[in-house]
């Protein structure tokens, strides 16, 4: 045997060994990285809630408890428990349980509502997670809306008005004017009875009766027209009955009456005494916020008794202001004397009208960014703006009386001026609803690999029906979809993740089919949406072959 054949003899075993275990070698690292790659994608997934999504509670929770497969990061963790005004109410920071795997947050003792668990934090690995679900405590009503505001929804209408400004409801609007002009005109010279009682001059009372008398003949004809046409507008055509069931069995109607009452007694008022001149003043206040849109919020104390003082404000300065003009014309140096006592109870009126109005406003909408969606918040603004000019104006008159001058004619004709505008400017906004309507979600999207459609109900806070339809091909897997979700994101709230809707096959009736296209119908009901704001809604749908296709469309709920 060659040398050269006695070495390959030799080395060919030790070849093959050698290269069993380096193939061995590379075989057991490619495991390895392959399971470590695989635990790089296997992020920290939530196994355990207290409360569980979507659950129904008698009694408030003491905590929220969420619990992951794996530890978190020890920092920058996130847990918030939302309220239906999208108010966190877990005050306390939360605390990392079950050996760093879990988070859990302390309540308060938490009325009856939907409340919105979101959670933000970060796994071992370094990889975000965020997320939320719903829970409910109790059975808590529906939040208001714009039909609660709507007189007509109130007596068992609907709204079916033609848009734009009829004929109709230009009587409508102008009989409020009037109305509300007059009420102001009685409660105001009613408390000014109190006010100028000890300084007030022979003539200056005898003025103040007199405007007391005139604006009590007012309110008379005004009221009579605005319950006319306001029952007119809430009959809709139907039949006289329809007005006595209406004025009968309803909270308008009762109140309707109660100002026709207060209207006819406003006429006898020169010749009563002071106590019932303030009971008048104090109970056809509360007559008109109680038929107001304070009578549909919560707590409803509140907002009766902010409307009261907003009122009672409003009537002591315009009816100061009126009966200043009106000692200015019949003699001056009294209505210089006069002006002293009006212009420090006018500055007072005008810090409660602010202050009570923006309580009012914070109170009627979820944000101040909804005096833009509505024709009420436009009014409002103008109002507001008036009020200024008025301000402006009130000091003009304060710097004539300190110097010892008279108030000038223009400058009260001016004031007399405002005071109108912003009359006509809360007659119109006091009929419409400070909240914009929401409207139901009928979404469709045709493709050519899959159709959509999407429907909500009534589409507003709280509890919604959800019914979603997906058509896919027949020639995947019959049309059948592996896997449907729909989860919805609140964009106002940075950082919160999606809340998924628990999704259930059901069957459907409705002859909706596309050729060649076969059709799966889900559907859900619950507090999905559970407050205001603008939503995304994003449909994700995966086939049988594990292509995945995403749908979304925003909507904006009130």
């Amino acid at each position: 045997m060659t040398l050269s054949a006695r070495i390959h003899r030799y080395l060919q075993p030790k070849f093959y060994l050698i290269f069993f275990r380096a193939a061995t070698v590379l075989m057991i690292a490619g495991i390895s990285l392959f399971s470590m790659l695989g635990q790089a994608e296997a992020h920290a997934v939530l196994e355990q809630t207290t409360p569980s999504a979507n659950a129904r509670l008698d009694i408030s929770p003491q905590s929220v408890d969420i619990v992951f497969n794996e530890r978190l990061d020890s920092g920058g963790a996130k847990l918030l428990v939302l309220n239906e005004l999208s108010r966190n109410v877990a005050k306390d920071e939360p605390k990392s349980t079950n050996e760093g795997k879990g988070l859990t947050v302390k309540l308060p003792k938490l009325g009856e509502g939907h409340y919105t668990v979101s959670y933000s934090v970060i796994s071992a690995d370094g990889h975000p997670i965020s997320g939320a679900y719903i829970f409910t405590v109790g059975n808590p009503a529906p939040i208001t809306g714009a039909s609660e505001l709507d007189p007509h929804q109130q007596v068992g209408h609907s709204n079916h008005g033609a848009g734009g400004l009829s004929s109709q409801s230009f009587l409508l609007y102008t009989s409020r004017i009037m109305y509300y002009a007059g009420l102001l005109a009685v409660a105001g010279l009613a408390f000014w009875s109190l006010l100028q009682k000890r300084q007030a001059s022979t003539l200056i009372q005898e003025v103040h009766v007199q405007c007391l008398g005139l604006a009590g003949k007012f309110a008379l004809i005004a009221t009579l027209a605005y319950v006319f046409f306001s029952l007119q507008d809430l009959g809709q055509g139907e039949p006289l009955s329809e007005w006595g069931r209406i004025l009968s069995s309803t909270t308008i109607g009762k109140l309707y009456i109660a100002m026709l009452l207060l209207a006819l007694i406003a006429v006898v008022l020169p010749k009563l005494g002071l106590i019932i001149r303030l009971l008048w003043a104090a109970i056809a206040l509360s007559v008109e916020a109680w038929s107001g849109h304070a009578a549909a919020l919560d707590p409803i104390a509140y907002s009766i008794a902010l409307d009261w003082l907003h009122l009672a404000a409003a009537s002591l300065w315009s009816a100061g202001l009126v009966l200043l003009l009106a000692i200015w014309l019949k003699e001056r140096p009294e209505a210089g004397r006069f002006a002293l006592l009006f212009s420090k109870w006018a500055l007072i009126s005008f810090l409660v009208l602010w202050v009570t109005g923006v309580l009012a406003t914070l109170e009627y909408l979820p944000t101040l960014d909804y005096l833009l969606y509505t024709s009420w918040g436009k009014w409002l603004i103008a109002k507001a703006a008036l009020s200024l000019l008025v301000a402006a104006t009130a000091f003009l008159i304060r710097l004539r009386l300190r110097k010892g001058n008279l108030p000038h004619g223009n400058l009260l004709r001016i004031d007399v001026g405002l005071l109108a505008a912003i009359v006509v400017t809360v007659g119109v906004l006091t009929y419409q609803s400070p909240l914009p309507a929401n409207e139901p979600i009928n979404f469709h999207k045709m493709g050519t690999e899959m159709h959509v459609t999407l429907r909500v109900t009534p589409n507003s806070p709280g509890e919604n029906q959800f019914t979603l339809k997906i058509w896919l091909p027949d020639a995947i897997n019959k049309g059948v979809p592996k896997k449907v979700q729909l989860r919805l994101l609140p964009l106002d709230r940075e950082g919160m993740g999606f809340i998924d809707v628990p999704l259930i096959a059901s069957e459907d009736q409705e002859l909706d089919g596309f050729p060649d296209f076969a059709k799966s119908t889900y559907g859900a009901k619950g507090p999905f949406l559970p407050f205001a704001g603008q939503w995304k809604l994003q449909i994700r749908v995966t086939d049988s072959l594990d292509n995945e296709r995403v749908v979304e469309t925003t909507t904006r709920i009130y």
